[in-house]
């Protein structure tokens, strides 16, 4: 969101840290206004906050389209930077950094402030080993309308399900980054890692992480359960306060109620681990436990990934059947419970149920319809959410970031007319760019006189030596060349991404050898031809107009 500088408060000389943010690349406007508003506010509701833990902000300053906020130093690194470093956190450590985290955490949501964007980076380290976390410039008072429901923010690593989904968030997306945070720092990877984001973000709303003691074996067998549940797909689900989590990660053999409940529910639902792990293959089904209780032994059995109490009076030993018979599933339960997470929208809930479902019957067509449909909605809320995060990208002036939001949008509806159109105004922004610092890079060649500088952008082809023997003639003659160009007479245009037009109005004026006089040598309007080749943009045609 902005560079940050080490400054000093002459006045009371205190080290601080300087936060900028441009706008000057920003679009003038409504759109600009409000970004330059939001700024002072998200920093006004940054400065309510007074904890231990929490960087201090002490005043913030505008000045025209650049805006400063002056903040708390704090010598030391990022948690990031010690990640990177290769650092192994023993759970000791981790429970040092993450237990002050959770009460500054805590202590702003009491305050009615989410963070949304809790990351490695965001959370700084001192020299004597105390967390701050840092950077509330995408906070947002919960009351507040500065970003729209539905608008993603943050590294997506790290964001909610509820957050990639574009839905309204609160303090407990904070919490999920935290439980993302700790299954790092206790494994050194990421919970949901992917080689591009739209993998990132199936894996965050659909799928279970890899059990943290097949990384790490030396792990307390109660972080698992731990783990689990911060990364609760459901809010309802998630630890409520940071200091619950921590409560349970000192004391992992001895859960809180609400855990050991969470992890009962789970159990019987059997959704632990379903979305990584297919059904075990049994015949009759694997022992788990074995009470015999007033003459009735109950075998627990895990039968295609579902948890199940078999009973069988000792009196009269018999052969059972654990597996129910063909074309029995799903139970009248199973069907309205699927219709009915469908009805209310938790198409999550609809996609397990389903999987469930066909796993018993893999023919059974009013689950595979079921399926089918929500995986629909969820892709169609993907899209919702990337277009919404791409055209905020785009008002912002990030347009690499709109380019690859609409890229995925189009991966995800190839129909999308509103994606192609951002995604073409986005990608022309930045090849005007590039198209306009390819004008002045040629003419501070040709004012240093480069032979090799003037030719570098023009295509291969007959017009590298036509324009060589041009300016190798003038190189020749004059000496002192300014070459002049009208800012006010560029245009660029496109055809489409890779084809654009430029034409712009051009003075050069030299110093002949022959009599040392300042004369004019070229004053005309020139008309560029250009292709995209590769990643580069090459000049393929130069037309002149006196």
């Amino acid at each position: 969101m902005g560079i940050v500088y080490r400054g000093l408060d002459p006045d009371i000389e205190r080290e601080v840290a300087v936060k900028t943010i441009r706008f000057d690349t920003s679009p003038d406007g409504p759109v600009k206004e409000e970004m330059l508003n939001r700024v002072i506010r998200e920093a006004k509701a940054a400065g309510r906050l007074n904890h231990p833990n929490i960087i201090t902000i002490y005043d913030v300053i505008r000045e025209s389209d650049l805006t400063f906020i002056v903040m708390q130093y704090v010598a030391g690194q990022t948690l990031q930077a010690l990640i990177e470093s290769g650092k192994v956190f023993s759970p000791q450590e981790v429970i040092a950094i993450l237990k002050p985290a959770s009460e500054a955490l805590d202590y702003a949501h009491e305050n009615g402030i989410v963070h949304r964007d809790i990351k490695p980076a965001n959370i700084l380290i001192d020299t004597s080993g105390k967390p701050f976390l840092a950077d509330f410039g995408v906070a947002r008072m919960e009351t507040s309308t500065m970003t729209g429901p539905g608008t993603t923010i943050g590294t997506l690593s790290y964001m909610s399900p509820e957050q990639v989904m574009g839905k309204t968030v609160d303090g407990r997306a904070d919490i999920f980054a935290l439980g993302v945070i700790l299954y790092e720092l206790l494994t050194g990877q990421k919970p949901f890692a992917g080689d591009n984001l739209s993998t990132i973000v199936y894996k965050i709303v659909h799928e279970e992480p890899r059990l943290i003691t097949e990384i790490n074996q030396n792990l307390p067998p109660g972080y698992e359960s731990v783990i689990r549940r911060a990364l609760a797909k459901q809010p309802d689900d998630r630890y409520q306060t940071g200091r619950d989590l921590v409560r349970d990660l000192e004391n992992p053999e001895n859960l809180s109620a609400a855990s050991r409940d969470y992890e009962l529910r789970m159990g019987a639902s059997g959704e632990t681990r379903v979305k990584r792990r297919g059904p075990p293959v049994v015949a009759v089904g694997l022992l788990v436990f074995t009470a015999v209780v007033g003459g009735i032994i109950l075998l627990l059995t895990r039968d295609a990934g579902r948890s199940r109490i078999v009973a069988a009076d000792l009196g009269t030993p018999k052969t059972q059947e654990v597996s129910p018979p063909p074309g029995t599933v799903p139970v009248a339960e199973d069907r309205t419970k699927l219709r009915e997470s469908f009805e209310s929208k938790s198409y999550d809930e609809t996609v397990r149920l389903a999987e469930a479902i066909l796993r018993e019957d893999p023919g059974n067509a009013e689950a595979g319809e079921y399926q089918a449909k929500a995986k629909a909605e969820i892709d169609s809320a993907l899209v919702e959410s990337r277009f919404k995060t791409g055209i905020a990208s785009y008002e912002s002036g990030d347009y690499t970031a709109c380019v690859r939001d609409m890229e995925e949008v189009l991966r995800l509806d190839q129909n999308s007319q509103m994606g192609r159109d951002y995604l073409f105004k986005a990608d022309t922004a930045l090849s005007r760019r590039d198209i306009l610092a390819m004008i002045e890079r040629r003419r501070q060649a040709e004012e240093r006189e480069d032979l090799e500088g003037v030719l570098r952008a023009l295509a291969p082809g007959p017009l590298i030596s036509e324009e060589q023997s041009y300016y190798s003639m003038i190189f020749t003659i004059y000496d002192g060349i300014k070459s002049k160009i009208q800012d006010s007479t560029i245009s660029v245009s496109f055809s489409d991404r890779a084809h654009a037009t430029a034409s712009f109005h051009h003075a050069i004026q030299g110093i002949s050898r022959k009599d040392g006089k300042q004369k004019p040598i070229l004053y005309t309007q020139k008309f560029w031809t250009l292709e995209k080749r590769g990643n580069a943009w090459k000049i393929v045609g130069i037309q002149e107009r006196s």
